[in-house]
């Protein structure tokens, strides 16, 4: 629509031009004759005077004004000159709006005409509140680093605090020491919770032990007393939302503010209304580019965001079990050569040599070397076979010869109980159903006259998840032919269960009470079989509506 616009625009302009070169033209030539019979000198300037007779509005002005003198230019400025309805209001404002000698507006002048400010997408209320949506579903980890900060300065966590103490001792002592953070985040904070995340191992049953006496730790967490970082915070708080500062100056003091106003001069009131206007013009402006530079500022957290997961969850979270041992084997040698070795090491002149490096590279006279290399490289792939087409989402191959993943597969053993009823008043044992609970006579489903859960075929008895079945053997269930073991190992009750002459068939009975009425016996007896586990899915990041 723009683009039609301005073109019609660009054919009215040049029409006019084109009239107004006509007519000059001719009036010229016309007078320029009548110069030579009647010896008057003043022709051109009466032409000039008819050629301005045409009148322009100030857009087709301001249309004409930004046409390209040559292709180039038109070129750079569809590149560089942005349509957006926002950015033309920008230069309108800054024209007419804003006065020439204000400080401030060469500032907006030079944000506006930079080219990395231009080739940013337009402000976009529907982009701008998106991306604070997306942004805000993934603040949890700098909100949680800023509470530990808060408990670790208010000793709300005695732990956290002497950590960090020992820590700082530490780096004051060999500063080298810092360098070595990143590589035991990336070992005790990705990369190992990732294995374990997909190699669970199995959690032992502690028995639980009653405390004993009182920790140190505890002792310095009893405190009836606060922190004076939390009475800092408390105070800063209430100064910042003091109710007082939001009534009316007039209405605190009325003699004061009577004499006060009646003592204020008519022009100084209207030199501060126009102060304030051109202030609030300027304040307009610096908001409306403060909102765009926000909106791509988010962006650009959101896809840092992004590359940071696509590290964690992947890179380093063992979707390629080869790339992320590598990288575990190589965080663990740069741990221990910086721990060690590094008092060693020069790392004032490894960091100066960094730092320039990394800036030279950056040089715009670099990039034709930067590309050629890239040039060598992708012909060096080209050469190299061919392998054939992943499929959307498979991780990328780590083939290293050195690194072989060969770990057996996790076994457990499931159980399930296979139920028989018979009625008193028949002496003949019927199939109930499977079920993984024991149904004894303190059983609350049985109590309360409900049928327990489970299902009524074995091929329907599925492993706990993550877990999978030998398929090859498909009836590969066993029956535990030590009833009495069983029970003993498992404590449960001998005054409800019994073991009878059929014991090697592994049937358990109960066992018959006069104080308990029963219109149905049960029995049943113990099949498990072992299941396996390789490894989980990777974990994947959490998603946010």
């Amino acid at each position: 629509m723009s683009h039609h616009r301005s073109g019609s625009l660009y054919e009215e302009a040049s029409a006019k031009l084109s009239s107004h070169i006509h007519l000059s033209e001719t009036f010229n030539s016309h007078s320029n004759a009548n110069a030579n019979a009647n010896g008057n000198t003043n022709s051109i300037s009466n032409g000039s005077s008819i050629g301005t007779d045409i009148d322009f509005t100030d857009e087709q002005l301001w249309e004409v004004e930004s046409m390209p003198a040559s292709a180039e230019e038109s070129t750079k400025a569809k590149v560089h000159k942005s349509h957006h309805f926002v950015d033309r209001i920008m230069q309108k404002m800054l024209k007419y709006a804003i006065p020439d000698n204000a400080p401030e507006k060469v500032l907006f002048e030079q944000r506006l005409s930079d080219p990395e400010y231009s080739s940013r997408p337009g402000l976009s209320i529907r982009i701008l509140l998106s991306n604070f949506k997306k942004l805000s579903s993934r603040m949890g980890g700098i909100f949680a680093l800023q509470y530990g900060l808060i408990h670790i300065i208010t000793w709300k966590k005695p732990t956290k605090t002497l950590t960090f103490l020992v820590g700082y001792t530490a780096i004051c002592l060999w500063p080298h020491i810092v360098v070595a953070f990143p590589a035991i985040f990336l070992l005790f904070g990705i990369i190992l919770p990732g294995y374990l995340y997909r190699h669970p191992k199995p959690i032992p049953d502690f028995i639980k032990v009653k405390k004993r006496g009182q920790s140190l730790l505890k002792f310095l967490d009893d405190s009836e007393d606060v922190s004076i970082i939390d009475d800092l915070i408390s105070d800063e708080f209430m100064h910042d939302h003091d109710p007082n500062a939001l009534k009316p100056l007039l209405s605190r003091s009325g003699d004061d503010s009577s004499e006060t106003a009646s003592t204020i001069d008519t022009s100084s009131i209207i030199d501060e209304s126009e102060k304030k206007d051109k202030s609030y013009i300027s304040s307009q402006v610096a908001l409306i580019i403060n909102m765009r530079d926000l909106q791509n500022l988010t962006t650009d957290l959101l896809l840092a965001f992004d590359a940071a997961e696509e590290f964690w969850f992947k890179t380093a979270g063992f979707a390629n079990e080869r790339l992320s041992t590598f990288m575990f084997y190589g965080a663990i040698a740069a741990t221990w050569i910086i721990l060690f070795l590094g008092q060693f090491i020069p790392w004032r002149f490894i960091f100066i040599q960094t730092g320039w490096a990394g800036l030279i590279l950056c040089h715009p006279k670099s990039k034709k070397f930067i590309v050629e290399l890239n040039k060598v490289q992708k012909q060096r792939a080209l050469l190299k076979p061919k392998s054939p087409p992943k499929e959307v989402g498979e991780p990328q191959e780590f083939d290293r010869k050195d690194i072989i993943i060969d770990e057996a597969p996790e076994k457990k053993t499931i159980e399930v109980y296979e139920l028989q009823a018979k009625s008193i008043l028949h002496n003949k044992w019927s199939f109930y159903r499977y079920s993984n609970n024991i149904f004894d006579l303190k059983s609350k489903t049985r109590v309360a006259g409900k049928r327990p859960s489970g299902v009524d075929h074995l091929a329907k008895v599925l492993p706990p998840k993550d877990w999978k079945l030998d398929l090859a053997f498909a009836n590969k269930w066993q029956t535990d032919t030590d009833p009495k073991g069983f029970l003993h190992r498992r404590g449960l009750e001998s005054r409800l269960l019994e073991v009878r002459d059929d014991a090697e068939e592994g049937w358990i009975y109960d066992k018959k009470h006069e104080e308990i009425e029963i219109s149905y016996e049960f029995r049943r007896r113990r099949l498990f079989r072992e299941c396996y586990r390789y490894a989980r899915e990777p974990k994947q990041p959490t998603k946010y509506l």
